[in-house]
């Protein structure tokens, strides 16, 4: 009765050293948070990624709230990125709208024709950007990020809209 009940708390002790790895990064990150002004004002919905010069690193990215707030995530949701030396990317691009219906039946041939028709492919509905594109580039944009090991990892970053 002993013997068994020793497998079953190893086992138990297995279980919860497995589990106990599975909510965080393996990965050693620091938090790493900060804000976009784009023009001078928050913007809801941009993209940071933080690109390693090391060719050895990891990109972490992140999306700016309502106030141009973000965390970057390199493995884990809001886990950060890891120390080194980064290129930076900032993007943001008003998607256009295709007005399809959420639910489409795939067995209605007529609903099918009908929004397959609807479809507007032209260039004037393609992805337009609302930042200047140079900073989607992140060898060309110029922003760079030197993440510590130990310290506070707060970035602003200053871009321009889109002309």
């Amino acid at each position: 009765m002993v013997r068994g009940m020793t497998i079953a708390g190893g086992l138990l002790g297995l279980l919860a050293v497995t589990l106990a790895g599975c909510g965080g990064s393996s990965l050693p990150t620091v938090p790493v948070t900060g804000k976009v002004l784009v023009d001078g004002q928050p913007m809801e919905g941009v993209s940071v990624v933080f690109n390693p010069v090391d060719a050895s690193g990891r990109a972490a990215s992140g999306v700016t709230d309502a106030e141009g707030k973000f965390t970057l995530t390199t493995e884990v949701n809001g886990d950060g990125a890891l120390p080194g030396s980064y290129k930076v990317a900032i993007s943001k691009y008003l998607v256009a709208d295709d007005n399809l219906p959420e639910e489409v039946n795939p067995d209605d041939e007529a609903s099918m024709d009908a929004i397959y028709g609807s479809l507007d492919t032209s260039k004037e509905q393609a992805n337009k950007p609302l930042i200047d594109p140079m900073y989607s580039d992140p060898n060309g944009s110029g922003l760079t990020a030197e993440v510590k090991k130990d310290g506070e990892n707060y970035f602003e970053f200053e871009v321009k809209g889109a002309k």
